[in-house]
């Protein structure tokens, strides 16, 4: 799990300050993140921490994938340009 803090820019409206959500984050024994889609702040780590969690807890039997499922893969943000199929939708997992 990964608590991901929204809006991070807006600070004059928090609810909750960061130092608070990052011990409440601390306490369940998760990865705190501040996001901001505005200024584009940390948006691709929050992703990369999820991402990087779940392929670790699959590495260490943690988690179990469901039958026809291909796993996590963690692709450079380089290659995501590069890469056609991409856009392309694909077969939905249920994972």
């Amino acid at each position: 799990f990964v608590l991901v803090g929204h809006k991070c820019d807006l600070v004059a409206e928090r609810a909750v300050s960061a130092e608070e959500a990052g011990h409440l984050a601390a306490t369940l024994g998760m990865a705190f993140v501040e996001t901001s889609t505005h200024s584009n702040l940390n948006v691709e780590l929050a992703f990369r921490a999820l991402a990087g969690g779940i392929q670790q807890a699959l590495g260490q039997g943690v988690l179990a994938l469901h039958q026809g499922c291909d796993g996590i893969r963690l692709i450079p943000s380089q290659s995501l340009c590069q890469h056609p199929a991409w856009r392309e939708p694909r077969e939905r997992c249920q994972c």
